[in-house]
């Protein structure tokens, strides 16, 4: 009688083979989803009702409805403002004090992303955002 199957010796490893092939399906799996995560910016904006008026020294940065920059009244162009803000935040290690951001209502809003974005890579703790009350807007 013939025998047609292969026999397996007793000295043979089982084949990984399959099993690489599902870890580079789980890894191509990890890579694309990764690149599908929502990263975002956590910002505690005040309820206008909730607000309340500031005391002490208190350094004003305004964004404007076109996307410009004023600290403390005084025009900044987008490429100062992080040499601008690093003057602001050092001092107020010497003289304490609040950075508090006025912005348009219809400034863009990646203006205001980079103005927090920056303020935070500066070790700024805090960023104030001004609100105005239903009435007096």
């Amino acid at each position: 009688m013939l025998a047609l199957r292969p026999r397996r010796r007793p000295d043979s490893e089982p084949d990984l083979a399959p099993l690489m092939d599902v870890i580079f399906i789980l890894l191509i799996f990890f890579i694309i989803a990764s690149a599908f995560a929502v990263r975002g910016l956590d910002i505690d904006l005040p309820s206008a009702h909730s607000s309340q008026a500031l005391s002490g020294r208190v350094v004003e940065v305004r964004l404007e409805k076109d996307g410009s920059f004023l600290c403390d009244g005084v025009p900044v162009e987008r490429d100062f403002l992080r040499y601008k803000l690093q003057d602001i935040v050092r001092g107020f290690r010497k003289r304490p004090g609040q950075l508090v951001l006025k912005a348009n209502p219809e400034a863009p809003v990646e203006a205001l992303i980079f103005v927090v974005d920056e303020v935070r890579m500066l070790g700024g703790e805090k960023l104030m955002v001004a609100t105005a009350r239903p009435e007096e807007q």
